[in-house]
């Protein structure tokens, strides 16, 4: 039972996620997903954010060039190591993530429109529950879009 009930939970949490994918003109998921991490952390060295992000170090030092040329993180020297750098956001990057928030929030709440009251309490207790599960099994920082 709970392998089923796995196989329909991975299922449907592709589906949310293909259904709030940012249209093309957008920042892509994982540029968010940094973004997001990056605002969690407050800075971070690639290395880090590439271990966390689960994407190699030379798509990382990509990905971040292209958010610098963006204006949305900022990179300074690393006090600790004189040959890394640290990231940090800017202000567009702090209300890029916010306005990447706001709209898979939105893009959620669309789908969920049409549940009854009994469906929704459901949904509640579900996505407590697994909130309670992603902290009780996450031993690095889980990624929050």
């Amino acid at each position: 039972m709970t392998e089923e009930l796995a196989e329909r939970l991975a299922f449907v949490a592709g589906s949310v996620n293909r259904r709030l994918r940012p249209p093309a003109d957008a920042l892509s998921h994982i540029a968010v997903s940094a973004l997001a991490s990056i605002d969690r952390l407050g800075t971070v060295r690639p290395g880090d954010l590439a271990r966390i992000e689960g994407i190699a170090a030379p798509g990382m030092t990509r990905l971040i060039g292209d958010l610098q040329g963006r204006g949305l993180v900022a990179r300074s020297a690393d006090p600790d190591d004189g040959r890394s750098h640290l990231i940090r956001l800017t202000a567009a990057g702090i209300e890029a993530v916010a306005e990447a928030r706001t709209a898979r929030a939105l893009g959620m709440a669309a789908i969920l429109a049409d549940l009854s009251a009994d469906d929704h309490a459901t949904l509640e207790r579900s996505v407590t529950i697994l909130e309670r599960a992603l902290l009780d099994s996450t031993p690095s920082p889980a990624r929050t879009v």
